[in-house]
């Protein structure tokens, strides 16, 4: 039987990557400097100049998809007559996730086909890998409630760790204080952060210079990298050649092909030009 597989632009995967994997997407608004972007393929930033924009001090942030929005989307998908999965950003970075639980309840409740909607529990490519493997759960001919089941699975083992150049984003999000933002550029210290079993942002180690938290990157997946799937993506906020890096170093150590995608301007908002970020599998996220 098929089914629908959905997801948001969080997940970091380009619209093509999407299309092949036969996964519908619904895309976050982001502002810059009070402007609104987002709402189509033609109302959107050059992914450089983005990232420029932030470097020379414009504001960004970010807002969920609501519950009219969600409910547009999710009315669309069930004229196509199939059971609908929902892979949602991660809850505990999001509203978004409740709005489509909200939304799905009430569809359910008048619709003779089934919204399931999963907390990933992941951002960026870490939700587009979680959202990969779920693809192709299906694509092995997986049901849906298979394929669901699985997705609860797969998402406590989709290990992310990201490196940020500049603290001054995180500490302008509320997860850094402005005055170890600024000591912390000063002394040229690096946090590495994980995104944890409940799909929090967390800080977990701090390192001296840039070079340095790039080769924790590939540390930390010597230390977790389970062999469940090979398929490995990095994410950078206009930084490529520090992702290549990344990306050269785990060939190296690991044998496999790394795919480098561009952080997304939903999740760049709030951790700035020079993020960079490995995604893989693992066997838990606990530290």
């Amino acid at each position: 039987m098929n089914f629908i597989i959905a997801t948001d632009s969080t997940c970091d995967l380009p619209k093509e990557m999407l299309k092949e994997m036969g996964v519908e997407s619904r895309d976050m608004l982001y502002y810059v400097d009070d402007v609104e972007y987002g709402k189509d393929e033609t109302n959107q930033l050059e992914f450089h100049e983005f990232y420029e924009k932030m470097r020379g001090g414009a504001r960004t942030n970010t807002s969920m998809i609501n519950e009219d929005t969600a409910r547009t989307f999710l009315t669309e998908l069930l004229k196509k007559g199939e059971d609908i999965l929902y892979l949602a950003f991660a809850s505990a970075l999001s509203g978004t996730y409740n709005n489509f639980v909200h939304v799905a309840e009430e569809l359910n409740a008048a619709s003779e086909h089934k919204i399931h909607v999963v907390d990933s529990k992941c951002a960026s490519g870490g939700e587009g890998l979680f959202v990969t493997l779920v693809a192709e759960k299906r694509k092995s001919g997986a049901s849906f409630e298979e394929t669901c089941e699985y997705a609860e699975y797969i998402r406590d083992h989709t290990i992310h760790y990201f490196v940020v150049d500049d603290l001054k984003y995180l500490a302008r999000g509320g997860r850094l204080s402005k005055g170890s933002a600024f000591l912390g550029n000063v002394l040229n210290i690096k946090p590495v952060l994980h995104v944890d079993e409940d799909g929090r942002l967390i800080p977990i180690k701090k390192v001296f210079g840039r070079k340095k938290s790039l080769k924790t990157l590939v540390d930390k997946m010597e230390e977790r990298y389970n062999k469940e799937s090979d398929i490995v993506y990095i994410t950078h906020g206009d930084c490529y050649d520090d992702a290549k890096y990344v990306a050269d170093e785990v060939t190296a150590k690991f044998g496999m092909p790394v795919k480098i995608l561009p952080l997304s301007y939903v999740i760049g908002s709030h951790s700035g030009p020079g993020t960079v970020a490995l995604f893989f599998t693992g066997n838990t996220r606990a530290e």
